[in-house]
């Protein structure tokens, strides 16, 4: 999990009014600038769970002998007030959500540290190959 730093909106509520900054020609940018991870908050993680694994059994759905979702995804949310995910993007690849950062997450640290998503799939590779199963994982 990470937090999107987005050049200038994650700081203008502490310049003043939106009225007041755009009468002084400042407008809020959403460019993405940046990603922190973060570690979620424990009371969250079977909902994110959930969502997780009903990405990836929706995906079987998809079409007809599909083998579901395969590698690393990221779902893009808001948090609201009340604690509910509110998904809105699906991105079926690595992205800063899915932790390519060198540490990797804090979570995947516990199993093994440094464990970076690019490191995973390697080491699943690895293991396909030496178990000659490197087609079905590659099909």
């Amino acid at each position: 999990m990470d937090r999107r730093d987005e050049a200038n909106v994650d700081e203008f509520y502490k310049l003043g009014s939106l009225r007041d900054l755009r009468e002084k020609g400042l407008e809020p940018s959403f460019v993405v600038t940046g990603n922190q991870p973060v570690v979620i908050r424990e009371s969250l993680l079977p909902r994110a769970f959930e969502m997780a694994e009903g990405t990836v059994s929706a995906s079987f759905e998809l079409e007809e002998g599909a083998k579901g979702m395969i590698g690393p995804f990221c779902l893009e949310t808001i948090v609201t007030d009340q604690l509910e995910f509110k998904v809105f993007e699906i991105s079926a690849r690595i992205v800063a959500g899915s932790n390519p950062f060198i540490g990797g997450s804090p979570y995947s640290d516990i199993n093994e540290p440094f464990m970076s998503t690019g490191r995973r799939i390697a080491r699943s590779i690895k293991k396909s190959i030496a178990d000659g199963t490197l087609l079905d994982i590659l099909s």
